[in-house]
């Protein structure tokens, strides 16, 4: 895992990213995914690890990166004191659970930093006999081509992401069999959310591969993505069209 990447973006990652959508828990619990306890695995400032625990679950956050892990022990506090919230300094390879501890691996936007070979033989080991793996990410870029303030915000994102090398970002396709080699099904759920302007520079200021906040690169870039917000809102917010992907299946 690329444990530094998102060193001094924990606070835009609280306000700016995107949240998932209610019909994502409604299959979590129809399914009956969460009763023997949920490793959500980089975890960050515990975006998805809220939704788990509203949704009745036990869980073990597990995040590398210091700023992030502080920001969801802060958020989540009466979790932590309960009990139904444990939260570990581990990584997709080394989680730090015990083995045979939970029925369900779940990764929101962020097995794209995992390695198959190592994060596989992971989740085998701390799942029980049976466990599931989930894989989640938020997407606007497959909406990208039906333009509005979604095109408009590809456009910007892609000027300034390809200034930044090797870039690992989006959903990886070609790679989920690799991480549930045991069989998958791919669910879909709309997720389009607005955006105000603050939130817009929070959600860009969150993103790894783009300009870092506070550098002169990120001050271009604000300057753009305002240009293109002023084109397309409405009622001081844009909508930006996601979709929530959801690889359910065996690793």
């Amino acid at each position: 895992m690329h444990t530094e990447r998102f060193t001094g973006r924990a606070a835009s990652y609280v306000t700016g990213r995107p949240t998932y959508p209610a019909a994502l828990t409604e299959m979590l619990r129809d399914r009956d995914l969460l009763r023997e306890g949920v490793a959500d695995v980089g975890a960050g400032t515990g975006l998805f690890t809220r939704l788990l625990l509203d949704a009745g679950a036990h869980v073990d956050a597990v995040e590398p990166n210091p700023g992030m892990r502080a920001q969801l022990e802060a958020a989540l506090t009466v979790d932590v004191q309960s009990g139904r919230l444990r939260v570990h300094a581990g990584t997709a390879d080394a989680t730090g659970l015990a083995g045979g501890s939970v029925g369900l691996v779940a990764a929101a936007q962020a097995a794209h930093w995992f390695t198959p070979g190592t994060a596989v033989p992971e989740f085998r080991r701390v799942l029980r006999a049976g466990g599931r793996a989930l894989l989640v990410w938020n997407d606007w870029r497959g909406q990208a081509a039906g333009g509005g303030f979604t095109g408009a915000y590809a456009g910007v994102v892609g000027a300034y992401a390809a200034q930044v090398p090797s870039i690992e970002y989006g959903v990886p396709f070609a790679a989920i069999a690799q991480f549930l080699p045991g069989g998958f099904e791919h669910l879909t759920f709309p997720n389009p959310l607005t955006f105000t302007r603050e939130r817009l520079h929070a959600l860009v200021g969150s993103v790894s591969y783009l300009p870092a906040p506070g550098t002169p690169e990120q001050t271009r870039l604000l300057r753009h993505l305002d240009a293109a917000f002023e084109r397309h809102a409405q009622g001081g917010v844009v909508m930006v069209s996601y979709v929530t992907h959801a690889f359910l299946g065996a690793p």
